[in-house]
């Protein structure tokens, strides 16, 4: 469809835009993830740490585009992770996204955001990077058998922090690791370590769950197995001289993507 691009609005969403928002997740009839105004609001209107915000694209009146970023410490950095990337299929193409990642370039420099991150899908990655200078430093495999090295930071200078308030509005309870489980679209139930506190864990609970780990971490995709990318936008260019771009700088847990729904395992 061509457009005007004086016909497209956009702004930061109020928290009343969860109805339309959902309207537009679920345009074509089916509703995989579960949306709702409840769910919009737990993101962009319940965080925890700090202001988030959500930017949409609207025509005539109907919210055509969105996305949401919510404020992240990675290391003592103030940053920003970006999350529920969508524009109507009605509307694909550059104009909507290019005019959404504008104002998200805009928003993020007037609060001082360092970098702003996502966990997106290998396309929308490959977008990011090829129209609106973006990053794929490297991708996360899946390691079976988490290690206690795996749940490690070590020395690492980028990973992220949160309160403690953030724990049970991420996974709906305090504890001090997450063990979710996970059925495949083969029927295969898997066993995730999504996020681990502190040390004061069972070596036995752990060994047959599946992680992120800094050994599985890879500066291009791999064939042999799906990889998620990690995607960055680096507003303090200081950083890259830092490593900001090198995977060995980084610890990443599954739990730091929004993809990873928690069951617990204990409940399963």
């Amino acid at each position: 469809m061509t457009m005007q691009a004086d016909n497209i609005v956009i702004r930061i969403a109020k928290s009343f835009d969860g109805e339309g928002v959902t309207r537009l997740f679920c345009e074509d009839g089916t509703n995989p993830y579960g949306w709702s105004a409840h769910k919009w609001r737990h993101y962009y209107v319940d965080y925890p740490d700090g202001q988030p915000v959500a930017v949409v694209a609207e025509i005539n009146g109907d919210i055509v585009g969105h996305y949401g970023m919510v404020p992240v410490v990675i290391g003592t950095l103030p940053a920003m992770l970006g999350l529920h990337a969508y524009v109507s299929v009605k509307y694909r193409g550059l104009t909507i996204i290019s005019a959404l990642m504008t104002e998200v370039d805009r928003i993020c420099k007037a609060k001082g955001v360092a970098v702003i991150c996502g966990f997106a899908n290998p396309r929308f990655s490959l977008i990011k990077k090829t129209f609106f200078k973006w990053n794929t430093p490297f991708w996360l495999g899946f390691k079976k058998g988490a290690a206690p090295t795996d749940t490690v930071r070590g020395d690492a200078k980028f990973y992220f922090q949160y309160s403690d308030a953030w724990y049970p509005w991420r996974f709906g309870e305090d504890r001090n690791f997450y063990l979710s489980c996970f059925v495949d679209t083969e029927g295969n139930v898997r066993k995730q370590l999504l996020k681990i506190r502190d040390s004061n864990y069972n070596d036995e609970n752990l060994s047959d769950s599946e992680c992120w780990s800094k050994s599985m971490m890879y500066a291009r995709d791999q064939e042999s197995q799906f990889c998620q990318p990690f995607s960055v936008k680096v507003y303090d260019r200081s950083l890259i001289d830092l490593g900001i771009l090198q995977p060995e700088n980084w610890f990443i847990e599954m739990g730091d993507s929004d993809t990873f729904s928690y069951i617990s395992w204990s409940e399963k």
